[in-house]
């Protein structure tokens, strides 16, 4: 089961920042684009990074914590998933706070 545990990690946050934009319905139809725009900079930067402190031997992952999917035959799925599912929940849970926020001050 040891393998799943980053997986596993990946899978808590999302559902909390799933969990939270249902309770706070949050709608940001132009934050796709955007989003996708600013991520796919992110990751190619930390991707080509990672796989640098990889390859120098600086950085590395316990094989027995992760899948064994690669990519750029050593960069582990789950750390690629990082790039992409970390900012993601980030920024959905700031706009949720967002939404309470502006509810909190409607009310007033």
């Amino acid at each position: 089961m040891g393998e799943f545990n980053y997986l596993g990690v990946l899978l808590f946050i999302s559902l909390c920042a799933v969990g939270v934009t249902i309770v706070f319905k949050v709608r940001a139809p132009r934050f796709w684009k955007t989003f996708l725009i600013t991520d796919s900079i992110v990751l190619t930067v930390y991707l080509f990074w990672d796989y640098w402190a990889i390859e120098k031997k600086i950085w590395s992952f316990d094989p027995a914590q992760t899948v064994g999917l690669k990519v750029l035959g050593i960069i582990p799925i789950e750390e690629v998933l990082f790039f992409i599912i970390v900012p993601l929940m980030t920024v959905i849970t700031y706009l949720a706070l967002i939404n309470l926020i502006a509810t909190i001050k409607a009310r007033r």
